[in-house]
């Protein structure tokens, strides 16, 4: 073979090699931005879900503290004279802040230990469950089974029959916030991952420029592994739910 033809061919493959390189880097570009980009949302998402979080807090930390306050006013009450139906009143407010409105399976106010409160309580309770007497007659009319629940049954049916009237206590509001801090925990690790992808993405880039610097296609074949670890990160990251 003759010199000039020998120096043409490896003009010619470090040229093909240098084109390879090329499209090389510019598929992970494409990657690592798209990668970056999913960071950049993940870590909004995880700011907007602590926002959120916060303002759930607040808010039963204020459902809860009514409640609280609605109890010490109903155990300050019933130890006055002739009290019964104001004691009774704010009891009922107490457990509508704390339980919501319709109350909450196993919901109870917080004053539930109060001694003083205890006969008010027990009152509610026999108020709430379903005393029919046993010789009702089913002749009755409508109107008479309705005049023949009791307050707490006729609360329930006209917050069940109005969704406006339907109030959230700090039960459920509780229960939202711990939520919103799961959620808020998965952005988190997601947007580690996708960090951590963009970091892989962005050394085969590294390794691709200075494959073409030295012209050694050592550093570029290094670039696939770490292309793949980056792209493999990104991946988990996609589906932390």
């Amino acid at each position: 073979m003759e010199p000039d033809e020998l120096q043409e061919k490896t003009e010619h493959a470090l040229n093909t090699g240098q084109r390879a390189i090329g499209l090389t880097t510019a598929i992970v570009a494409v990657l690592l931005a798209t990668v970056s980009l999913l960071s950049h949302r993940s870590h909004t998402e995880a700011i907007l879900l602590l926002g959120k979080s916060v303002d759930e807090w607040n808010f039963y930390q204020a459902k809860h503290g009514r409640a609280h306050e609605y109890g010490l006013v109903a155990e300050v009450t019933a130890l006055l004279p002739n009290s019964r139906a104001a004691t009774i009143r704010e009891l009922r407010k107490s457990a509508e802040e704390e339980c919501g409105l319709p109350e909450e399976h196993g919901c109870r106010t917080p004053a539930k230990d109060s001694e003083v409160l205890q006969p008010f309580l027990k009152e509610i309770a026999g108020e709430g469950r379903n005393e029919k007497p046993e010789g009702a007659a089913s002749g009755k009319s409508s109107e008479n089974t309705k005049s023949e629940k009791t307050p707490a049954e006729q609360v329930k049916e006209s917050a069940a029959k109005q969704p406006g009237a339907a109030k959230e206590g700090a039960v459920k509001i509780q229960e939202r916030a711990r939520e919103l801090e799961a959620e808020q925990r998965v952005a988190e690790r997601r947007a580690d991952l996708y960090d951590t992808g963009e970091l892989f993405l962005q050394v085969s880039i590294v390794l691709c420029s200075i494959s073409l610097l030295a012209g050694a296609k050592i550093y570029w074949r290094l670039s696939f592994i770490t292309t793949a670890i980056g792209i493999a990160v990104a991946v988990w990251g996609w589906f932390q739910r």
